[in-house]
């Protein structure tokens, strides 16, 4: 099943895509920048995330950013990720116009205060300080990305490398920062709810086609050298549990193997029936709990095993009978087709099930046009579907080898 859509783009690149939904009273209007965490300087990291908060302080004719739309029962928000970044409102249908409002002059008119930058520092310096200083496995993160990554900007997270990084921001890094990612042809507004998409051109006429377009960023990211040979960390930290953490690099979002990778983590480790879920932690009893899932970057991303073993198992053995496990994963022919049509259905669920949230469907669509376009992705249903055991297989011999693995043994200081 396919979401339908109609697209308009202006003079000034902006792109606009709407999804009329007359079932609703609602609407959410969503902006993505093709700006992340990966478009930074590696020495002034968490920029990024740094701006997505600044940007609720206030614009030029709007300081209060929030209070409009307060008066109108609407919620708002925003993320960062190391691809994009985005902005949504959710607000009543009829009152469509003032997202356009909002969002329009935070575009071409941010203000610029020092002091509000300064609180919002001090605000995104203690985030920082909680997710990678202040509790259990709080670098396990950082410390897996670098050693996955040597070269390209996903080896930090979106937080930030260095809380010195935040810190020392200051105003020419932020500003520079926005009027170099936040121009109109390098965004995306997607709208979903009950609304006319003629009506919503000529709102974004009326609100956007007036801020002037400007030079797109050329982002030359440094390739990953061929990994050939395992790595291994070994780390000792106050924590509750042992952790066992393994990853591998995998196709960029684009790639046609994309589906499978995916299908793939999970027949491995998504759910109570899984196989490594069914191997190691009902059958055999090393692991309390797994996990595997993909980052599904725009660029190469990772394909992720998370483990806890057992209190009464050793790391290390526990990382030896995982590798056996997962390097002879096979199903004999008649499973194999039952496994893999069982995680198609549950992928086609939440597929579906996205499609009837506004947030989720404007989103999607905003991030599929800048990752390449929303038609490409519009049919990630009938993708998924056509995966083949033979593809399945592919991707395991393709990607996931002992040679390419990189493996964190997070082990609790007791």
């Amino acid at each position: 099943m396919a979401l339908t859509f109609k697209k308009h783009q202006f003079a000034n690149g902006l792109k606009l895509i709407v999804h009329e939904n007359n079932n609703t009273p609602m609407a959410t209007f969503h902006v993505t920048y093709n700006v992340g965490a990966r478009c930074e300087n590696p020495e002034r990291t968490g920029l990024a995330h740094l701006l997505e908060h600044y940007m609720f302080c206030g614009s030029v004719n709007v300081p209060k950013y929030d209070e409009p739309l307060q008066k109108i029962g609407a919620i708002n928000n925003a993320y960062t990720s190391s691809d994009l970044t985005c902005y949504y409102i959710n607000l009543p249908a009829n009152n469509i116009e003032t997202a356009f409002w909002l969002e329009s002059d935070r575009m071409l008119s941010l203000a610029f205060d020092n002091k509000a930058l300064e609180i919002q520092k001090s605000v995104v310096m203690e985030e920082f300080k909680e997710v990678q200083l202040n509790r259990p496995y709080s670098d396990l993160w950082s410390l897996f990305h670098e050693m996955v990554y040597k070269k390209h900007p996903y080896r930090w997270l979106v937080i930030g490398k260095e809380l010195s990084h935040i810190e020392n921001a200051t105003m020419d890094d932020i500003r520079n920062f926005y009027n170099k990612y936040y121009i109109p042809n390098n965004a995306v507004v997607a709208i979903s709810g009950n609304v006319k998409f003629e009506e919503m051109v000529r709102l974004g006429e009326k609100w956007f086609s007036d801020i002037p377009a400007g030079e797109i960023p050329i982002n030359n990211y440094p390739q990953e050298p061929l990994q050939t040979e395992a790595r291994l960390l070994e780390v000792k930290r106050d924590a509750p549990n042992d952790m066992l953490v393994k990853g591998w690099k995998m196709c960029e979002r684009k790639d046609n193997l994309f589906y499978a990778c995916d299908l793939l983590s999970d027949l491995l480790g998504s759910g109570y029936s899984s196989y490594l879920n069914r191997e190691l932690v009902l059958k055999n009893k090393i692991f309390t709990d797994i996990n595997v899932y993909i980052t599904a970057n725009i660029e190469p991303g990772m394909f992720i095993f998370v483990g806890r073993p057992q209190t009464d198992i050793d790391l290390r053995k526990a990382n030896d009978l995982l590798s056996e496990t997962l390097y002879n994963f096979h199903y004999e022919p008649e499973d194999f087709a039952f496994h893999l049509q069982k995680v198609k259905n549950r992928v086609e669920s939440v597929i579906l099930s996205n499609e009837m949230k506004a947030e989720d469907c404007a989103a999607a669509l905003a991030s599929s046009e800048i990752i390449d376009s929303a038609e490409a992705f519009n049919n990630d249903c009938d993708r998924y579907f056509s995966v083949t055991e033979a593809q399945i297989m592919e991707v395991m011999e393709q990607y996931i080898t002992p040679e390419k693995e990189s493996t964190l043994l997070y082990e609790a200081n007791y």
